[in-house]
């Protein structure tokens, strides 16, 4: 860009000296053409255009001078080596480099600046092909230390800095924090921890949240136009004890809009002034079911029915994560809130959301849209409302597109009305010594440092700092001082559902298996490196049915508390086996909210991890047996659900629901039996009561 600014100031400069005034008496209008110009002239624009190129190649060399400066600080993100950062040959040989990149550059500059007046360019010409050479060079030597010294010595030389990557890379993860405990696994139960932890065994998730969703929509649904996105898990105080729940809202879905009789679509009154809103939630105990096998709902049907002491005052969802229509309300048509035998049910939108539609608001949506209807249409007046941006996920990315966002909004039900939470996080690639958090991402720093909660009815947005600490977070709220609200402000029944993200805690999982190791010497041997805990999930026998344990939410006492809390965990087995090493945790309630745990088996003891109990529920010819009955005549699969880990006291029990599913696509899998695994003993009865009975007798004391 210089270079090319210092050619147009020559131009320049010779059309102002090659102006008439300059020429030759018969040179008379403008450029004499066919004549000869003085050669005083061309001198004189040498002359001047010199004058700034000398200034302009002083300037240009001294950008590229900061620019090595800056460029320097990229060697603590440096892949070369052992580990993330700068390593032996980016401290030793790349970082000297740059130093001399940025002397050379600064003389250079100084001797443009110089060389005009005393006409020596020796020292500009004979610097800019020594900085050429020298960055030729640098790559060659680096290359050169890197094979022949660094890699025949790794471990003596890159281990300064391979505990940089260690320290870094959990500080950027915010696993510096992580409680470690030992878990002694000590499985000495009875029957008198059992029922001293009925607020844990009452709160095992036998039913499984993926065909919990399909059951909801098939029973639940009652209406093409009602869709149940997403499955939700959540802990709420019902009637007087803590348990944990699936819910989710019944979502209109736009397509699903009635169409007109002539099959040409769905009217403009039906999809934008008719059907603007789902209505109410479905909410079901993970632990029971019906003598069906179906989830026993808590909340339930239109108009919502609640069987509990949680109330929906308010169930309208005018702002949703399937919403993606406008809406129009207030108008001359009342709006659809559920079918009836009596008639459809309407209602009129009582909010403080939307835009007035006045008639310079009409008209400016019509050009915008492409939809005349907002000028013509005859039932907007001068009340009705315009709700935009109704789709939870885009609607906070218009407002703060600076942030991440978590793609798992979740529906909370709070003094009788409803609310979307939102989990956003903070992020960056220029943490330095921090390993990225996957070979295609260069996201190397991540916090869940907002929490934002929308009004499903009215769609007020609201953003909070949940961590304090984060730097990225503090900037912004300095940036937007309206805008970010301080995690205390937040409503207390509402601050009472926040959860530690299943997102966040995935990474750092995958993060922490290797990165628990804290010494470099043994990072670098690989001597104790983890991994999550596979199980088998699916129709029982199928190929291919093995995969990852996925992190649960739990209900349960953690050994060192004296109250059950609301857990999210996932258990770790060694490098290439299967027993189980440790399991990590994160909390969920209260001032304890995102503490990182990690409960270690003592050394050389035997934990059996998943896998190793799904072998031996294969081998036992009692469950065979009745597995196979439950599928005899071919129309019906056994489907294996989640293994649960269970730590109650300080022994582990292994939990497993088996459901039966008819071959047919739509048919729901229903919960037939549960297994239960304790100290070398394997039952599978109708019902976890039953199976714990059997493994606890009442006797058992």
């Amino acid at each position: 860009i210089i270079a090319i600014f210092a050619v147009i100031t020559i131009l320049f400069n010779g059309i102002l000296l090659l102006s008439p005034k300059n020429s030759r008496e018969d040179g008379g209008q403008g450029f004499p053409l066919g004549k000869k110009v003085d050669k005083g002239v061309y001198k004189e624009i040498l002359k001047s255009g010199g004058k700034q190129l000398s200034l302009l190649g002083g300037l240009f060399f001294l950008v590229l001078g900061i620019g090595f400066y800056l460029k320097s600080f990229g060697l603590l993100y440096s892949p070369r080596g052992i580990a993330f950062g700068a390593g032996y040959t980016d401290i030793k040989i790349s970082l000297p480099f740059y130093y001399l990149y940025i002397a050379l550059s600064v003389i250079i500059a100084i001797s443009f600046m110089i060389s005009y007046k005393k006409k020596k360019f020796r020292i500009t010409i004979f610097g800019s092909l020594f900085l050429i050479a020298a960055i030729l060079v640098s790559g060659i030597v680096a290359s050169t230390v890197q094979n022949l010294i660094v890699t025949p010595n790794e471990l003596s030389k890159e281990k300064n800095y391979l505990q940089h990557n260690i320290d870094y890379t959990n500080y950027a993860y915010g696993l510096d924090k992580v409680e470690v405990k030992q878990f002694d696994a000590t499985q000495n139960l009875n029957r008198s921890d059992i029922d001293r932890n009925d607020i844990t065994i009452n709160n095992i998730p036998v039913n499984d949240y993926k065909p919990a969703k399909d059951i909801y929509n098939q029973i639940q649904g009652l209406k093409s136009y009602y869709q149940f996105y997403d499955m939700d898990i959540d802990r709420y105080m019902i009637n007087g004890e803590y348990r944990q729940v699936f819910i989710s809202a019944r979502e209109l879905q736009s397509d699903n809009i009635p169409r007109q009789e002539d099959g040409k679509g769905t009217s403009w009154i039906n999809r934008y002034l008719k059907y603007t809103h789902g209505y109410g939630i479905t909410m079901s105990p993970v632990n029971e079911v019906t003598a069906s096998g179906q989830p026993r709902l808590f909340i339930k049907d239109l108009p919502v029915i609640s069987e509990v002491d949680i109330k929906v005052d308010k169930p309208q969802i005018y702002f949703g994560e399937i919403t993606n229509d406008f809406a129009i309300v207030n108008t001359r048509e009342k709006e659809f809130d559920y079918p009836s035998s009596a008639g459809n049910v309407e209602t009129v939108y009582e909010g403080t959301g939307g835009i007035r539609l006045t008639p310079f608001n009409r008209i400016m949506l019509a050009l915008t849209q492409g939809k005349m209807n907002f000028i013509l249409s005859q039932d907007i007046n001068s009340q009705s409302k315009i709700l935009l941006n109704r789709e939870v996920i885009g609607r906070v990315k218009k407002i703060a597109p600076f942030l991440a966002y978590d793609e798992d909004p979740y529906i909370v039900a709070s003094d009788g009305r409803l609310f979307w939470i939102i989990d956003a996080y903070t992020i960056s690639n220029k943490y330095p010594y921090s390993k990225p958090m996957s070979d295609n991402s260069d996201i190397n720093y991540i916090r869940n440092s907002v929490k934002i909660v929308i009004d499903a009815y009215n769609g007020t947005t609201e953003f909070y700092i949940a961590d304090k600490e984060d730097p990225i977070a503090n900037t912004y709220a300095k940036v937007f001082k309206t805008m970010f609200k301080p995690l205390s402000s937040m409503d207390e029944d509402l601050r009472a559902h926040l959860r530690y993200p299943q997102t966040i805690f995935d990474i750092q999982t995958e993060i922490y298996s290797r990165y628990h190791i804290q010494d470099a010497r043994e990072f670098y041997n690989k001597s104790d490196v983890w991994e999550i805990a596979t199980q088998i999930y699916g129709v029982s026998g199928a190929a291919d049915s093995s995969e990852l344990v996925e992190s649960s939410y739990l209900i349960m006492k953690l050994p060192d508390s004296d109250k059950e809390e609301f857990i999210l965990m996932v258990p770790y087995t060694p490098q290439g086996k299967n027993n189980m090493v440790s399991w990590f945790a994160v909390k969920n309630d209260g001032e304890n909210y995102g503490q990182l745990m990690l409960y270690t088996f003592p050394s050389g003891k035997i934990v059996e991890g998943p896998m190793q109990v799904e072998g031996i529920i294969s081998q036992d010819v009692a469950i065979g047996n009745a597995i196979n009955l439950l599928q005899s005549g071919g129309n019906s699969q056994v489907v294996r659900g989640n293994m649960l880990i269970i730590p109650i006291e300080d022994s582990i029990l292994y939990v497993e629901p088996i459901y039966l599913r008819a071959s047919n696509a739509s048919a729901l899998p229903e919960l037939k039996k549960v297994i239960v695994f304790y100290r070398n003993k394997v039952v599978m009865e109708d019902s976890l009561e039953k199976s714990l009975l059997r493994i606890f007798p009442k006797d058992d004391k």
